[in-house]
Parts: C-alpha cells; sequence; structure tokens
C-alpha cells in the first residue's frame, strides 16, 4: 500500500514538471509511448540542450527563451527608442556650439575669386648667358711673349691678358708706309696732268696747240685722278691693319696684344708662354657673371603650361642663401633628345657671383594657367570615400557638408571648380573634427 501511493506520487511529480510545449494533438503522439515514459523522455532532452548550451554548442538566449527562464527586458523610455531608430534631421549638417568650437579648435577661411598660378617645380642648371661671353683670338700669328692672367682671375674691358711677338705686324706696317708712298705718287701725277690741261686750254685759245691734244690731256688727268682714288684706298686698308694689330697702352714695336671687350671671370686659357699661336683657335674666354641664365628642365605638361613672361624663383643649394628671382625668357621649341624636356631659360641677376656655371638648382616657376577661379584655404578640404569635402559655415554654430570638385591643388589653397561659392566661410583647422562628428552622427553614435 505505502510502495503503491510512493509510485503513485513519483509519477504525479513527473509528470507536473514536463514543459508546456506546442499541442501536437493525439494524432501526431506516437502510440507505443506511454504517457509515463513520454514525461521521462523530455525531461532526459531538456537536460541535454541544458549541458550544450553550457558547453557553448548551442546559443543560451534562444534556449532560454523557449524555455521561458530568460530574463525580463529592460524597460526602454519610449523617447531613447525614437531617438535611436529615427535619422538625423539633415545628414549633411553638424550643430556645434560655442564650447565644441573651441574645444575642437575650430578655425575659418573664405572662399575667394584668384588667378590660378601653379607652382611648377623642376631641376635646372646654371648657365652663361651667351651674350655676356666672349671668346678671344689672337690679331695676327706670332709667339706669346707674356700671360698676364689665369682661369679665375676678374678683368676689366679693355685689359690686356697675353702679349705676342707679331711678325705680322711688321708686314702690316710696311704694307702701309708703302702706300702712303703710292699715294703721293699718284698725287703728284695728278697735279702734273692737271697744270697740263690748263696749259694747253690756253695755248687753244690763239691757235698754239691743236684742239687734239687738249683733249689727249683731259684723258691723262682723269687716269691720275683714279690712280689717286686707289693708292688712297690700299693706304687706307693698310692703316687700318696695322692700326688693329698695333700694340696698345704705349706697347713695344712689333708686338701684339690680346684685349678683352668686356668685364668679367676668365674662365678658359687656351695658350701657354712660348707658343706659337695663329688667328684661328681661342687664347682666351671671357664671361660676365653679373646676370646669367638658368635652364629649367620641364617635362609632359609643364611644358605647355610654363610661357615667356612667367616669374621664377631659383633656390642655390648653397645652405643659408636666399632664393633668386628672375623670369622666364623663352621655351625651346625643341626637345633634348637625352632627357625629353624642353629647357626654359631664365635670366636672373647674379649678385656676388653666387650662382656658378653648370650647378645644379630647384627652381620654382609661377605658371599662370591664364584663368580665375574659386580658391579655399587648403586646410579645409577633408578627404572620404566619396571624395574631397569641405564644411561650410550656414550659421553660427551650424555647417554644412559639401561634395567638391577640384581643380589645381597647391600646398596654400586649392581650386574648387563646384561645391563652394565665392564668399562663404569654411571651417580649416579643426574641419578633421567636424568630419568626425558627422560620422558619428550617422553611425548612430551616443558617445
Amino acid at each position: 500500500m505505502t510502495l503503491n501511493a510512493e509510485s503513485h506520487a513519483r509519477t504525479t511529480e513527473a509528470e507536473a514538471v514536463e514543459p508546456e510545449g506546442p499541442d501536437y494533438g493525439v494524432a501526431a503522439r506516437p502510440p507505443s509511448v506511454p504517457p509515463r515514459r513520454r514525461g521521462g523522455v523530455r525531461v532526459l532532452l531538456l537536460l541535454a540542450l541544458a549541458g550544450l548550451a553550457a558547453a557553448g554548442w548551442i546559443e543560451r538566449a534562444p534556449l532560454l527563451a523557449a524555455l521561458g527562464l530568460a530574463p525580463p527586458a529592460p524597460s526602454t523610455p519610449a523617447a531613447e527608442t525614437d531617438r535611436s531608430d529615427a535619422a538625423p534631421e539633415n545628414p549633411d549638417r553638424v550643430t556645434l556650439d560655442g564650447a565644441g568650437r573651441t574645444r575642437i579648435d575650430l578655425a575659418f577661411g573664405t572662399a575667394e575669386t584668384r588667378r590660378i598660378v601653379l607652382p611648377v617645380r623642376v631641376p635646372g642648371t646654371v648657365a652663361f648667358d651667351e651674350r655676356r661671353v666672349t671668346h678671344l683670338k689672337p690679331r695676327t700669328q706670332g709667339r706669346v711673349l707674356s700671360l698676364a692672367v689665369q682661369p679665375g682671375d676678374r678683368v676689366e674691358a679693355g685689359e690686356t691678358l697675353a702679349t705676342l711677338d707679331a711678325a705680322g705686324l711688321l708686314d702690316a706696317r710696311n704694307g702701309y708706309l708703302a702706300a702712303q708712298a703710292s699715294l703721293g705718287e699718284a698725287q703728284a701725277s695728278e697735279a702734273v696732268a692737271a697744270l697740263q690741261l690748263k696749259r694747253g686750254q690756253e695755248q687753244l685759245k690763239f691757235g698754239g696747240v691743236a684742239q687734239a691734244e687738249v683733249e689727249r690731256r683731259q684723258v691723262d688727268l682723269a687716269k691720275a685722278q683714279a690712280a689717286v682714288k686707289s693708292a688712297q684706298a690700299n693706304a687706307e686698308m693698310y692703316r687700318a691693319q696695322y692700326q688693329r694689330l698695333a700694340p696698345t697702352g704705349g706697347g713695344a714695336p712689333g708686338t701684339s696684344a690680346v684685349t678683352t671687350p668686356i668685364a668679367g671671370v676668365v674662365t678658359s686659357v687656351g695658350v701657354t708662354l712660348g707658343e706659337v699661336v695663329d688667328t684661328t683657335r681661342d687664347a682666351f674666354t671671357v664671361a660676365d657673371p653679373a646676370r646669367i641664365l638658368v635652364l629649367a628642365s620641364l617635362y609632359g605638361p609643364d611644358i605647355g603650361r610654363v610661357k615667356a613672361g612667367d616669374t621664377a624663383s631659383v633656390e642655390s643649394p648653397i645652405p643659408g642663401q636666399a632664393p633668386l628671382e628672375g623670369r622666364v625668357r623663352s621655351v625651346n621649341a625643341a626637345l633634348d633628345p637625352a632627357t625629353n624636356t624642353a629647357p626654359a631659360r631664365i635670366e636672373l641677376d647674379n649678385p656676388g657671383d653666387l650662382l656658378r656655371a653648370n650647378m645644379f638648382v630647384s627652381v620654382t616657376i609661377a605658371a599662370d594657367l591664364g584663368r580665375d577661379g574659386v580658391t579655399v584655404p587648403a586646410a579645409a578640404i577633408q578627404q572620404t570615400e566619396q571624395g574631397p569635402i569641405a564644411f561650410v559655415r550656414v550659421a553660427e554654430d551650424r555647417f554644412e557638408r559639401r561634395a567638391l570638385t577640384l581643380g589645381i591643388q597647391r600646398s596654400d589653397w586649392v581650386e574648387v571648380r563646384s561645391g563652394v561659392a565665392a564668399g562663404e566661410t569654411v571651417a580649416t583647422k579643426g574641419s578633421f573634427g567636424l568630419k568626425a562628428i558627422l560620422l558619428r552622427s550617422l553611425l548612430g553614435s551616443t558617445d
């Protein structure tokens, strides 16, 4: 009696803990499983699922929810639910009060219209201006008697650089003297012919000579006059030759001096003491370094951008030296076959001989592109996955994101072809903070 009562109580208790499940109906139950045994199987199944959830094989939350054991969800105020789910009123605008602007150190600039000038930075080589270089040759063949200069010496215009023992100078002097003698002889013959003609004309009046004689004397006078002109030309030629070769400044007779016509620096000496030289070789080269050329190597599209008249700044490789300013004189129409670049000739003053020939320098040319455009400070540009943007101040505490189309970009300003109008105020320093705030609002962050 006691055993039957205890058995009946355990069976009733097992059936009481059976979890409620969906009612499959009587027909859905397996006919071969008794009700008591079905309750035991369900208990074992629930215990197995709980073990799998504890071991991490299945997710706990859905299981607890199915068993009715999940903790109650925290209550969420209706206002917070609406605020988190609702989108911003304008996703392209950021509102930031004065304290916020101070916190991100926000600064502003103005979009303005300016001339679009692109800095073109290229390498360059220093060269002497060909118009300020002279190649000196001996004026006559001779032996070098003295050398007064060497490469690197500064000389003044008219200064003697070398003296030659010139045999050609004596030939020129002798020829000049002979031409002068021939001229004197021709002038005397002209005077005699003129006198004979005058006498014949007087005798013709009273029949002392025939008309034919007078005409013959006229022909003799014409010949004498022609001889005088020829002798004058010959004497003038020898005189000019002698004066060209004659020593200057009281030099010794029979010597010829090599003098420089310009002031500058001797860059090369092509003769040696005692050497016999002729008029076909350079004895000296003198260049004036006060004004020089810089040949800037232009490549690709820069060839078409740079033109004559553009300003240029040349940086010396010598530390501590200020850049030199000049202008582009011309851009060569032919490319260098070795480098495929076009040299731009830049003329500039060279105070103190700061730049030397064949020196490599860095050149910045302000290429005027011939148009005006709207520009903003470079610090106002922020890059995103969709492209460049800027924040325009539309009110005291509101900033609007603008998508931009950029043109020429410099380190100090950027050309904006669309997105910002001239006169609008844009955020510069600290604009990255506006970008971060906008991204957080779009992502729904509450930080």
